[in-house]
């Protein structure tokens, strides 16, 4: 599997009194890192923001975290490339914050799609790197659960966002998943919108206040 994660950035607007917090972009199957990085410009102006590219490159030139098979709606993962995709995103944001800089206690995660599956499993995988992770069209992959849970993973910040005319990944994997963690999570919020596979303005508004809370509390 291909080790190298491209990113562009965008420094903060505001500047915070100590090292910036840090939001990481990633994007989903097929797609590339400038596809979530307007983002930057519509989030709270104190982010580090930095857009990653999944480093597998697609015969049709995207670009994916792992290989995929089946259909839309039911999409079969590739198991040894998922898993190497969860390793080397472990090390990136364990690394990330003394490479740019950032408040190495202030990580955040925004996921799309096969971004937000991993996002979750990184959450599973190591939640003490973490401060919070938004999860948008995503579910949690069953080869990523623990059980028990991490401790760390309890009182972790959690976003799930999905639309429920989604053909690509079904709704019903995201209710998996809310069941999963809702019983579980103190700090978990689930919201779903009347839209496809996409991130709806009524859940953009809700990502802008979670992240402005979650570095505001």
């Amino acid at each position: 599997m291909a080790t190298q994660i491209r990113t562009i950035e965008r420094k903060p607007r505001t500047p915070s009194p100590g090292a910036a917090p840090l939001l990481l972009l990633l994007h989903g199957y097929g797609s590339n890192e400038h596809d979530l990085f307007d983002l930057a410009d519509l989030l709270d102006p104190r982010l580090h923001v930095i857009s990653a590219r999944a480093p597998l490159v697609l015969p049709w030139g995207g670009f994916a975290w792992y290989h995929l098979g089946g259909t839309p709606g039911n999409l079969v993962p590739d198991p040894a490339s998922r898993a190497a995709a969860l390793d080397l995103l472990t090390k990136f944001v364990r690394d990330l914050p003394a490479r740019i800089g950032s408040d190495p206690q202030r990580t955040y995660l925004l996921g799309f799609s096969q971004g937000a599956i991993l996002s979750l499993g990184l959450a599973f995988r190591a939640p003490e790197q973490l401060a919070g992770v938004v999860a948008a069209s995503g579910y949690l992959d069953p080869a990523f659960q623990s059980d028990p849970l991490p401790a760390a993973l309890a009182n972790l910040p959690i976003l799930q966002l999905h639309g429920t005319h989604d053909d690509v990944i079904p709704i019903s994997a995201a209710h998996a998943t809310r069941a999963i963690l809702a019983p579980e999570l103190t700090n978990y919020t689930y919201h779903e919108d009347p839209a496809g596979h996409g991130i709806h303005p009524d859940g953009l508004h809700r990502v802008q206040q979670w992240i402005t809370d979650a570095l505001s509390g």
